[in-house]
């Protein structure tokens, strides 16, 4: 799979006592039935049977940001916009509990009674036959491989799950992940294993020597990144012990990136002081840097419920609030989240009885309600736009002749990340344009503070701003443009080469005096990378993977979006034209925030 996205999860929500599993891979796995649910990697914990679900959603999957399904109690849903709208694919007796996808057309859905495959990317589901084994926790490799455990024991399916063979492994087998046809690791005992010959024979890899008795979950992001999460079996004051620990040598050495400090003495050698919760619920490794985390705190007065981020491979964490969830409101069980990149992801549950699915647009700093659709009359307006921009947008949109358009997300840089966005509008003279100024403060400032003015005198306060010029026709927006787009042009010499096919639809890098400049065409989208001491080739791949996966504003005739990057500063400009209007985003750190900035432009 091109994208490689790892969870885990588990969770135990009742109002008198918690108790404690783990989960952790692409699949999201949990059978109820019987008092016993499984989740993911074969983790089981005990239920109360009138917590049952009996309307809600188990399990959500994205391939990438545009493509994704969520699943319950007798349904399938889908989405090809990012969840904007949600349509249902599937129905029938039966509880969807977890969905692996290799691509955005082969995939499949583990339910409580069977499992359910898809070859044209789920418009049509069909049942595989029905084993004497019940396979649980499948991890498919390619469209014809794949793994699944049933009980300790691994199997392997040849042909797309239609018939599966058991592996002699000649150990148990907690939980397992693979990388490939071949190689793989796999946990017992509080040992990790691997495996080079697809699962026939396993060497040992790791045992960290912890005191009580633990659930272990494995996540192999290629053969030397490797997370492993230990739950402890039992819990104690509200809290419950988990060790988060990774490799990036293929296990040679190994490094503790969270705990829950409270039992301490449980874990030897290992420490951290990053804390993600009381309870970890949820884990969702994106790539060997990003990954995220629901915890629980059912002890603490507010902030029930925390999502972390990391995005230096576990080192360090933030952490927020999710406000639309409070642990009384929910049914017990794992609470299924699904991110593709450092923004953009999404949380399917079970509140108050019923399936609800939220999106957040900036790393889980804020979070939106996509379904069921609310019915609220301001939606349109607010639901997904930015509280900050609302308020700015209320002083100059009501005698506006232009059409506003607004950011739903303005993200902060990593180092400015514990600050505050203010945003201060202004209306031109004859109500045909506006701008947006935005400004790091250390504390929110009304829009009408006399402090913004000294907190613009200091350039590393400029986060950017935005706005839009009405014109008098189309061709001049167009005019507009196109000028832009000549001032910041490049002349093909012989120094100038075209870029590989493979990476770029269309794509040069030229040279003019003493500057590369790398640029290549997205849709009517031209994209400009400049850069002084040379051709910034990495950050273009980084660029048109985001747009690979997100849809910028559809322009009149062409967009544009330039890059400049100096020893002491990054700047990126955006340009396109709607009707007689052109709109404009400029964003004075990460490119890739600019652009995600610019997916999100709605009408206000």
């Amino acid at each position: 799979m091109w994208r490689i996205t790892y969870k885990i999860m588990a969770l135990f929500i009742t109002l008198l006592f918690f108790l404690s599993g783990c989960g952790i891979n692409k699949t999201q796995e949990s059978g109820i039935n019987n008092k016993i649910a499984k989740i993911n990697k074969n983790v089981e914990y005990s239920y109360s049977l009138n917590s049952i679900p009996k309307f809600g959603l188990q399990a959500i999957y994205f391939i990438n940001g545009k493509d994704g399904w969520a699943g319950g109690q007798g349904i399938i849903l889908s989405t090809n916009d990012g969840g904007k709208n949600w349509s249902v694919e599937h129905t029938g007796s039966f509880n969807i509990l977890a969905f692996d996808f290799v691509n955005s057309i082969y995939g499949w859905a583990i339910s409580d009674k069977s499992i359910l495959r898809t070859t044209n990317g789920g418009k049509t589901w069909t049942e595989l036959p029905k084993l004497s084994a019940n396979i649980t926790n499948i991890k498919f490799v390619t469209v014809d491989k794949g793994y699944g455990l049933s009980g300790d024991k691994l199997y392997v399916t040849n042909d797309g799950g239609q018939t599966w063979e058991s592996i002699n492994t000649k150990i148990k087998i907690d939980s397992y992940d693979f990388v490939d046809q071949y190689h793989g690791f796999a946990s017992y005992n509080n040992s990790i294993y691997y495996t080079k010959d697809g699962g026939i024979s396993w060497n040992f890899l790791f045992n960290p020597y912890l005191q009580g008795e633990w659930n272990v979950e494995i996540s192999a992001i290629d053969l030397n990144d490797i997370w492993a999460i230990y739950r402890g079996k039992s819990s104690s004051m509200n809290k419950q012990p988990y060790l988060i620990l990774k490799t990036n040598d293929g296990g040679k050495t190994w490094s503790t990136l969270a705990e829950e400090s409270y039992f301490g003495d449980l874990y030897g050698s290992h420490k951290s002081s990053n804390f993600l919760g009381s309870y970890l619920s949820t884990i969702n490794i994106v790539d060997k840097d990003t990954a995220f985390a629901i915890g629980l705190n059912p002890a603490n007065e507010s902030d029930k419920m925390i999502i972390s981020r990391t995005t230096d491979g576990g080192n360090t964490w933030s952490s927020y609030p999710i406000p639309q969830f409070d642990l009384e409101s929910l049914i017990e069980g794992p609470i299924p989240i699904s991110f593709v990149d450092t923004y953009n992801g999404w949380i399917a549950s079970t509140k108050n009885g019923n399936g609800i699915i939220l999106n957040t647009l900036d790393g889980g700093q804020t979070w939106q309600q996509q379904y069921p659709v609310r019915k609220d009359n301001n939606q349109k307006n607010s639901e997904f736009i930015n509280p900050v921009i609302i308020d700015a947008l209320k002083d100059i949109a009501g005698n506006a002749i232009i059409k506003i358009y607004a950011p739903s997300v303005v993200p902060l840089p990593e180092d400015k990340k514990n600050l505050y966005i203010t945003a201060a509008p202004k209306m031109g003279k004859f109500n045909d344009n506006y701008n947006v100024d935005l400004i790091i403060t250390d504390k929110p400032l009304d829009v009408k503070s006399s402090k913004i003015e000294s907190n613009k005198n200091d350039a590393n306060n400029i986060l950017g701003d935005f706005g839009g010029l009405l014109f008098s026709s189309d061709i001049d927006a167009e005019n507009y443009i196109s000028a832009i787009e000549q001032n910041n042009g490049f002349i093909v010499d012989d120094e100038s080469k075209k870029l590989n096919y493979k990476d770029f639809i269309w794509g040069h890098v030229y040279y003019k005096k003493g500057k590369y400049s790398v640029q290549w065409k997205e849709g009517r989208w031209i994209v400009e990378v400049n850069s002084e001491e040379k051709p910034q080739l990495d950050l273009a791949k980084q660029m048109v993977k985001y747009l690979q996966n997100y849809n910028l504003p559809v322009p009149l005739y062409k967009g544009l979006i330039v890059v400049n990057i100096s020893k002491n500063k990054t700047t990126t400009n955006i340009y396109w034209a709607k009707e007689s209007s052109v709109y404009y985003i400029n964003y004075n750190f990460k490119p890739i925030d600019a652009l995600q900035m610019a997916v999100s432009m709605k009408e206000n």
